[in-house]
């Protein structure tokens, strides 16, 4: 028999991201790749809806929008196994997912997702894990997920798990920045992308406390988005997917303003101003790549 719970349901929006820089470095012992990046959300968002059933460990996830993302096999729900485990509540919990954000795209929808899970899941029930401790559950899900647990941008370390605020000032500089995204019909494996990325093996040099100062020298700057976009992923990328590249110099010459394709893509975005014509960016875009090419115009949170 159900239980009728007392706690309300919560709805909570999950961002994208995007990737103002990305500085990879060689592979870990774990496998995964030490890695520099400064992180931004985006006003395009996911809903994420929680309600208590009343039934002991049950867990109920439902996209209303691709039900190929319901089940158990979302990170959302592994999110609430998660939570439960380190939290020994096992109070049963419905996950409604209202999806806007394009997967394998490099926005981090599923990490967003989970993260959104998470706190609303932890806010549910009195805060049972503190931040640190959410943090550390976010961790164990995604490499990018305890980015998202961060108010704002963000620069992440190690391979995406050290997370601190971005600097106030420069929190304040991108706030509301103009961004247009355009994704390719296909998307990318991550897997696939850091493979390659590895075959290429010419990072030998790499330094992540260089590279964190690069971060810090830009954040103590006036400098803008431009003067700070990277991405190590991008030319195998480009390598593969010629037509990439070839979309770049179309929205560069356009636009006046370098593209760059968040995480391992296949989303990319460019920073523009504010005179700027979506409707022209989206004729561009889907003469080139099809009228199933993603376009979005969005800003970038506080």
């Amino acid at each position: 028999m159900k239980r009728r719970s007392s706690n309300p349901s919560i709805s909570i929006p999950a961002p994208a991201k995007i990737n103002l820089f990305l500085s990879v470095g060689g592979k870990r012992e774990d496998g995964f790749h030490e890695l520099v990046t400064v992180l931004v959300k985006l006003d395009l968002c996911d809903l994420i809806t929680l309600e208590p059933t009343g039934e002991r460990e049950e867990i109920i996830c439902r996209c209303i929008d691709d039900d190929s993302l319901s089940g158990d096999r979302n990170l959302a729900s592994q999110a609430v196994r998660a939570w439960r485990e380190a939290t020994g509540d096992d109070q049963g919990v419905s996950i409604t997912i209202k999806k806007r954000i394009p997967i394998m795209a490099g926005l981090g929808g599923g990490s967003s997702d989970a993260s959104a899970t998470l706190g609303a899941l932890n806010k549910m029930h009195g805060n049972k894990l503190s931040p640190r401790e959410l943090s550390e559950v976010a961790a164990r899900l995604g490499s990018d997920c305890p980015a998202f647990l961060v108010q704002g941008g963000c620069v992440a370390g190690g391979r995406g798990e050290k997370v601190r605020a971005l600097d106030q000032k420069a929190g304040d500089r991108l706030a509301g920045r103009r961004i247009f995204l355009l994704k390719p019909p296909i998307g990318f494996s991550t897997r696939e992308v850091y493979v390659r990325f590895a075959d290429a093996g010419d990072n030998d040099s790499w330094s992540g406390k260089d590279m964190m100062k690069v971060v810090r020298d830009w954040e103590d700057s006036d400098l803008e988005i431009g003067e700070l976009t990277r991405n190590d992923l991008q030319a195998v990328v480009f390598e593969k997917y010629p037509f990439m590249p070839a979309m770049f110099e179309i929205l560069n010459r356009q636009f006046g303003s370098n593209p760059l394709m968040s995480g391992s893509g296949s989303c990319c975005f460019v920073a523009v101003s504010e005179a700027a014509s979506f409707d022209q960016f989206a004729l561009l875009v889907r003469e080139s790549w099809g009228e199933e090419a993603f376009v979005f115009e969005a800003r970038i949170r506080p």
